[in-house]
């Protein structure tokens, strides 16, 4: 896929976790080690996670809790589901509820990524948030300066989630600002990926937040 020309960018546009705070995906494989769930069951249960939705399919249930149409509680309860058949008896995961899953319960925030948002901030370009999650894990919003980005566009409230490329639509109209003129930062190859398409320059970060912060920079 050909990249777009790189460009002084008007605006950057951060993901929250594994970007700004530590990577969800990590904290999940954590939750399960922590839950003694089995790799089949582990599998089962995040493999539909980037599954990708054809027309008219009915999107997994992970797409949907993200988009703010099916509850915490709910997914839950279908997770019960999905686990159940590869669980032994007694197992401790078959009591699980909405309150012992949320993988940003103790997320922390990447100093080495606040501070590139605050210096981007200081330097007068714009700095925006746009993440999938869901509406029950809220407290990625007190670990990080929230109010240094505008907009904040988050999956679970708008009704749609990264890598659709209304999402990214709707985060460059609401700051008024061309997809050619937006930095986007993610951890997930898929949702850069989807980010070039849609006509924006995109970086992915990875643990060695140095250097994303230096390929940042470069781009400024």
């Amino acid at each position: 896929m050909a990249s777009v020309p790189v460009v002084s960018p008007q605006a950057v546009i951060f993901d929250v976790g594994g970007v700004l705070v530590g990577s969800p995906f990590l904290a999940a494989l954590q939750w399960a080690k922590d839950w003694d769930l089995p790799q089949a069951a582990l599998e089962k249960l995040f493999g539909e996670y980037s599954r990708s939705v054809q027309p008219g399919e009915q999107p997994p249930m992970w797409h949907e809790v993200e988009c703010g149409r099916v509850a915490l509680a709910e997914f839950v309860e279908h997770m019960g589901l999905i686990l159940g058949p590869e669980l032994p008896k007694g197992h401790k995961a078959r009591g699980l509820t909405a309150s012992d899953f949320d993988p940003f319960a103790e997320a922390e925030p990447i100093p080495i990524m606040i501070e590139l948002a605050e210096e981007i901030r200081d330097s007068g370009i714009r700095t925006a948030i746009l993440t999938n999650n869901v509406k029950e894990w809220r407290k990625w919003r007190d670990r990080i300066p929230i109010e240094h980005f505008d907009p904040v566009i988050d999956s679970c409230e708008v009704g749609v989630r990264k890598p659709d490329p209304a999402v990214y639509s709707l985060i460059c109209n609401r700051m008024g600002v061309a997809p050619s003129s937006c930095l986007f930062l993610d951890d997930y190859p898929g949702n850069v990926e989807a980010a070039l398409a849609a006509g924006l320059d995109a970086l992915q970060v990875t643990e060695d937040f140095a250097t994303a912060a230096s390929k940042v920079r470069e781009r400024l």
